[in-house]
C-alpha cells in the first residue's frame, strides 16, 4: 500500500524525491533545527510504532530546499499519519527560500498529506507547533482544524550561564546535585559505547520489568551516540550502573529520550547529577533550548497517572521555564 502511494506521488510531483541522502543539506542550511527533523529521530518513531517511513526531501533545479518527515502505521485496523508522538511538525525550508517559494511549497505538502490520508482513508490528524511562534504551515491548518487544544513542555535556556541556570533550579535541588555529584562516578560515554549501552539496556528492561519497545528502536539510538546525535550520561556506585540517561541532539535542541534507575536507590538523587551533566553538555555542544518533555497534568486530553505526574514534578525542578504548545486536529475523510 505505501509502496503504491509513494510511486503515485513520485508521478503527481517531479520535485518530490524519497532518497532521503542530502537529508542533512537542509538540517546543515536551515535557520533553527529541531531534533524532530533528524532523519534518525524519524527512523526512530516509525520502527517505535512499527510503522512505513514515507519521509521526503523538495527539489529545484537539484538543489535540496525542505524537508519534511512523515511515516505511517496502523493503529488496529485503522491508518495514522504522524512525524513522531505528538503529531505532524512542520516541514523545514533551507535559509534563503524566499516567502513567496516556501508559500507554494508548503500548499504542495499540505496536498501531499491530503493525498496520503485519502489514500489510506485517515479520518483525522494532529498538527503541532513546535517554534515558539505560529507558523504559516500552522496557520494554513487552523483554517482547516476541528478542534484544537494545548500541552505544556518543560524547558531549560541553553544560552543562560551554567551559573544562572542553577540558580533557577528548584532550591532543593541544588546540594542534592552537589551530593551526587560528589558521592558517585557521573560520566558522559566515550568509551566502549557497544558495551556501556548494553549495561543501560538491560537496566531499564531490569528497572521496567518488562520490554517496553523492540530491539530496532535501541539499535537506532546506539547508532545515534555513534553518529554524535545521542550521549549516555551514566552513574555508576563503583563499576556497578545504578542509572542513566540518555540525550538526544540537533544543533539547536536537545531532548531528554530515556532514563532508568535503580528502584531499590529510588530516594537518592541520581536523576539529579545525570540532569546536572546532560545540560552542561548539551550547552557545550551549541544547543540554545533543552526539552525535559511535557508536564503531566489532569486535564481531559492529558489525564495523568501518579507516576507522571512525580516523573513531571521532578523535571520541572530543572527548568528555567514552562511553555504552552498548540496542536491542531483536522478531520480529513468524513
Amino acid at each position: 500500500m505505501i509502496a503504491k502511494i509513494k510511486n503515485n506521488l513520485l508521478k503527481d510531483f517531479q520535485n518530490l524525491s524519497f532518497n532521503l541522502s542530502n537529508w542533512n543539506d537542509v538540517l546543515d542550511s536551515s535557520p533553527e533545527v529541531s531534533v524532530f527533523h533528524l532523519k534518525s529521530s524519524v527512523e526512530y518513531y516509525s520502527r517505535y510504532f512499527n510503522g512505513e517511513d514515507i519521509s521526503f526531501v523538495i527539489l529545484e533545479s537539484n538543489k535540496p530546499l525542505c524537508i519534511f518527515p512523515i511515516f505511517a502505521y496502523q493503529n488496529q485496523d485503522e491508518w495514522i499519519i504522524t512525524s513522531n508522538e505528538l503529531g505532524l511538525i512542520a516541514p523545514l525550508f533551507v535559509e534563503d527560500i524566499s516567502k513567496k517559494l516556501k508559500k507554494r511549497l508548503e500548499s504542495q505538502i499540505e496536498e501531499i498529506v491530503d493525498i496520503i490520508s485519502h489514500k489510506l482513508n485517515i479520518k483525522k490528524i494532529t498538527v503541532f507547533e513546535h517554534s515558539n511562534h505560529l507558523s504559516n504551515w500552522y496557520l494554513n491548518w487552523l483554517r482547516r482544524a476541528a478542534s484544537d487544544f494545548i500541552t505544556y513542555q518543560i524547558a531549560v535556556d541553553l544560552q543562560n550561564t551554567i551559573e544562572n541556570i542553577r540558580l533557577g533550579f528548584r532550591k532543593s535541588y541544588k546540594p542534592l546535585v552537589n551530593k551526587a555529584l560528589k558521592e558517585w562516578n557521573v560520566e558522559i560515554c566515550n568509551n566502549n559505547i557497544e558495551e556501556v549501552f548494553e549495561e543501560f539496556k538491560a537496566l531499564h528492561l531490569e528497572v521496567a520489568g518488562r520490554q517496553t519497545r523492540n530491539e530496532q528502536t535501541w539499535n537506532i539510538q546506539k547508532e545515534q551516540i555513534k553518529n554524535n546525535e545521542a550521549f549516555l550520561v551514566t552513574v555508576r556506585d563503583g563499576f556497578n550502573l545504578i542509572g542513566g540517561g540518555l540525550f538526544i541532539y540537533s544543533r539547536d535542541l536537545g531532548l531528554y529520550s530515556v532514563g532508568a534507575y535503580k528502584r531499590e536507590l529510588f530516594e537518592k538523587p541520581i536523576g539529579h547529577a545525570v540532569q546536572m551533566i546532560a545540560i552542561k553538555k548539551l550547552k557545550e555542544i551549541g544547543c540554545k533550548q533543552y526539552l525535559l518533555g511535557s508536564k503531566a497534568t489532569n486535564l481531559s486530553v492529558q489525564t495523568s497517572s501518579s507516576k507522571e505526574l512525580s516523573i513531571s514534578y521532578f523535571k520541572e525542578g530543572f527548568a528555567s521555564y514552562l511553555y504552552a504548545q498548540p496542536h491542531l486536529e483536522v478531520i480529513m475523510n468524513e
